[in-house]
């Protein structure tokens, strides 16, 4: 498995001074969480491509997610959210990148009698940014949430649920082990996604006390990531883990952190005593 890290707690920063911290921790993959300053406009598309070959990295798109909601009972954005994240589709193909994380809709208070409505809009919002990743070979991977009120996609049935009508090999799950924690064992999650779609593409991991979407350094939380990494190479997962921190320090203690586990698993599997 890769390590990547997410430029997500850099928001505020320029993606200039945001990448000159990152780079310095020889990261595999860097996350470019497409919104305010990091969002993909050209300028820093050209940025990032010539840091992108600087450094030999890989490159995760994540859309903007913030103030847009593909199950909006509003039609104007719902379109907006289908361009923004087109935006981060083309800006992906750009930078070389196979996945673009997609977050699911929400269902607004006022709205919140009208669940098969938001359901449908949010449907056809994913069918036609699906169809938008199959023009540009992109695979969309649809992140499981939060146990946050009125946020789709939070468990495997509702994901399930949300894409079991669109046939697509561009389609697969973004698994978020802490997000995931807020709602039951992130172990009991993987095989589960795994069969949704082409799987799970990506995967975000961070630590929680399993009650919010803490973003902790792995080991400050209850997260049993032996087990979670464990399922993961059960299902043959080679892919990247992106580090979501609060702060570029707690990400690399936590690369560290889980380089132990992994070095663990594989001393487990040639029948070696570990003390755990």
């Amino acid at each position: 498995m890769k390590f990547g890290i997410s430029s997500l707690v850099f928001l505020p920063e320029g993606l200039k001074s945001t990448m000159e911290k990152i780079a310095e921790n020889h990261f595999d993959c860097w996350e470019i969480v497409c919104e305010g300053n990091h969002y993909l406009s050209p300028k820093n598309i050209k940025y990032l491509m010539e840091l992108k070959d600087r450094y030999e990295v890989d490159i995760v798109v994540h859309a903007p997610f913030s103030d847009l909601n593909p199950a909006s009972m509003n039609e104007r954005v719902r379109r907006l959210t289908v361009d923004c994240i087109t935006d981060a589709i083309e800006g992906a193909f750009e930078l070389d990148a196979s996945v673009v994380v997609v977050h699911p809709g929400y269902i607004p208070p006022l709205w919140s009698n009208y669940v098969e409505d938001i359901l449908d809009n949010n449907f056809s919002t994913l069918s036609d940014i699906v169809e938008v990743a199959e023009d540009y070979g992109i695979t969309i991977g649809l992140e499981n949430m939060p146990n946050f009120k009125g946020v789709l996609g939070i468990t495997p049935e509702s994901l399930r649920e949300i894409v079991k009508d669109i046939d697509s090999k561009y389609l697969g799950i973004t698994f978020d082990i802490g997000h995931a924690n807020t709602i039951g064992n992130p172990a009991d999650f993987v095989e589960e996604l795994n069969s949704i779609g082409e799987g799970i593409v990506h995967v975000h991991i961070h630590d929680n006390n399993g009650y919010d979407d803490e973003h902790l350094k792995i080991g400050e939380g209850k997260i049993d990531f032996l087990s979670v990494l464990k399922k993961l190479k059960e299902i043959k997962y080679d892919g990247v883990l992106s580090i979501e921190n609060k702060n570029v320090r707690d990400a690399v203690k936590s690369k560290e952190v889980l380089n132990e586990y992994l070095s663990i698993l594989d001393d487990l599997k040639k029948g070696i005593e570990v003390e755990l």
